[in-house]
């Protein structure tokens, strides 16, 4: 903000210079001031030119805040989610594989992260809520497979079938992820501070983590059934435990990273932001209400701004902690309390629109034709 501002003053500053130095006191105007010298009518220009930069310098912090608070949010998606992976890394390689060498555990610290980044990239993508992104959703079960086939060769190396039974836990994960529709945001009503957000689903995490372990290991023994085997009696007695232990304590900490990558991203995503400026400042002494309109009015109908713009609204209006903020959309003209109606109204006219449009057709295509929007403005 300070490098929004600085310019603008010092621009201010200049052209307030430049035009007292043109009054030469034969203009007259209606200036800020009440004297009729030279100066007036370069103090009531400087004055005229500083509302208009005070402004534009408002809207464009509107416009700013909302493109920056997207931007900083996948950035802490990113760098939490490589602090989570690193912790579950160590706490697997200290636990089951700590007969490695320091040169493998440095290799596969890297390739496992990169395997991470790829999920946690491609899952950011896929939770957006824009319409082009959720075009991709089948090409998740191909980046969870690879993915899961990367992670597990990282943390067991090239022992047995792990890197098999990795890709067949991808797919497994975004079948599961795909059939209950967890691509979806859902904002809690109460917003609790980020860390017990988080804290809170932990546990459910771990829970789901250890079912999925336990489904992937059972699909992947049946997959290897029908693939070519060495039976090898000494390898498999000598080593039989220790390998399906390694696999199934991989495939457990693989769906865990997972498991805390999601819920991770729905934390961060879903948490609440105000847009209101900050409290001392002019604009919120004039203009309170203007980013939070602008948010609900400009931003385009799926996004993640405007989620947060209904949200924000919806916790302005029913919470009494944010009173300074309601009592601004009950001014004295009404217009802050027309714009808030009309834009809350507008998505309730385009599910009528949408009726009507179906109910104008056939008799035999109702049915239908109802069922196609009521799905499409579902969606």
């Amino acid at each position: 903000m300070m490098a929004m501002w600085l310019p603008l003053e010092k621009e201010s500053v200049l052209e307030e210079q430049r035009y007292r130095n043109r009054g030469d006191g034969s203009d007259h105007a209606h200036g800020c001031g009440n004297s009729h010298n030279g100066e007036s009518n370069a103090q009531s220009k400087w004055c005229h030119a500083a509302g208009q930069r005070e402004e534009t310098s408002m809207c464009s912090w509107t416009a700013v805040e909302s493109d920056v608070v997207v931007k900083n949010r996948l950035v802490g998606f990113l760098l939490l989610q490589l602090i989570l992976s690193s912790l579950i890394f160590l706490a697997f390689t200290l636990t089951i594989v700590s007969w490695r060498s320091f040169t493998a555990i440095f290799i596969s610290f890297f390739s496992f992260h990169l395997s991470q980044l790829l999920f946690s990239f491609s899952l950011s993508t896929v939770l957006s809520p824009q319409p082009k992104f959720r075009r991709i959703l089948p090409v998740l079960p191909a980046v969870a497979a690879v993915s899961g086939s990367l992670s597990a060769l990282s943390l067991c190396g090239v022992y047995g079938r792990v890197g098999f039974k990795g890709f067949a836990s991808g797919l497994l994960y975004a079948s599961f992820y795909l059939y209950k529709r967890q691509w979806v945001l859902q904002f809690p009503i109460v917003q609790r501070p980020l860390f017990f957000s988080f804290k809170m689903g932990i546990p459910s995490a771990i829970t789901r983590a250890l079912k999925l372990s336990n489904a992937a290991y059972l699909f992947s023994a049946l997959l290897l059934v029908f693939l070519p085997h060495d039976f090898s009696t000494e390898l498999e007695v000598r080593n039989f435990f220790a390998r399906h232990i390694v696999s199934y304590g991989s495939g457990f900490s693989v769906y865990l990273c997972w498991e805390l990558t999601h819920h991770l991203h729905q934390v961060l995503h879903t948490k609440r932001f105000m847009f209101a400026p900050p409290i001392g400042s002019t604009a919120a002494e004039t203009n309170l209400s203007e980013p939070l309109l602008a948010a609900l009015e400009e931003t385009s109908p799926a996004s993640l701004l405007k989620y947060l713009s209904y949200l924000d609204l919806c916790l302005v209006c029913e919470n009494n902690v944010d009173y300074w903020r309601r009592a601004a959309f009950f001014e004295e003209t009404g217009e802050t309390y027309k714009r808030v109606v009309a834009v809350c109204l507008t998505p309730v006219e385009q599910l009528a629109s949408k009726l009507v449009k179906g109910l104008e057709g056939s008799p035999d295509d109702k049915t239908y034709l109802i069922s196609d929007q009521l799905q499409s403005s579902a969606n």
